[in-house]
């Protein structure tokens, strides 16, 4: 009997700190909070290249005025 009730506390415990932990975490800036999905796509806006028509992610894309393009090369050719 005392051994179930020692095992039950344990468990009860565990159940607490946890749920605190959970709550404790969500309170955190969000530069320290773990993913809460890891593993999840982050979505980027598409752009094609105006040479080649290639879909890149827009952090990739190379600017020259209102164009767009994949790399260097193309930006030369295009403008050229």
């Amino acid at each position: 009997m005392r051994l179930l009730f020692i095992i039950i506390l344990f468990v009860v415990s565990y159940f607490v700190i946890k749920s605190i932990t959970n709550k404790l975490d969500k309170n955190k800036p969000i530069g320290h909070r773990r993913a809460e999905k890891p593993g999840k796509p982050v979505q980027t806006k598409m752009l094609k290249c105006d040479e080649c028509g290639l879909h890149i992610p827009e952090h990739e894309a190379i600017r020259q005025g209102n164009h767009v393009f994949c790399s260097l090369e193309h930006a030369r050719q295009r403008l050229e």
